[in-house]
């Protein structure tokens, strides 16, 4: 009888470590999709390194938004481009 009972409980942690990853890799590509698109203007053609990104993100330029995380050494990493760029 001992051995169902490890069987079951050995079932048990492998639907838990599936159920596991599954929720990990959802949650991580949320946050990764989770990232708005670069807007279409001349200044993300390319796309612009890090270093102009947070010249314009960092600073109260008029009609851009504030980063609203740390900064990174690559935008585009999170940040895709929108078609047309």
């Amino acid at each position: 009888m001992a051995k169902k009972s490890i069987k079951g409980q050995i079932n048990f942690y492998r639907a838990m470590l599936a159920i596991g990853v599954i929720v990990t890799i959802m949650a991580v590509k949320g946050l990764l999709n989770a990232a708005p698109a670069l807007s279409i203007s001349t200044v993300h053609e390319g796309p612009p390194p890090a270093k102009e990104c947070l010249e314009c993100h960092v600073k109260e330029v008029e009609n851009v938004p504030i980063m609203p995380h740390r900064p990174v050494s690559n935008c585009v990493f999170c940040h895709e481009p929108k078609d047309g760029n």
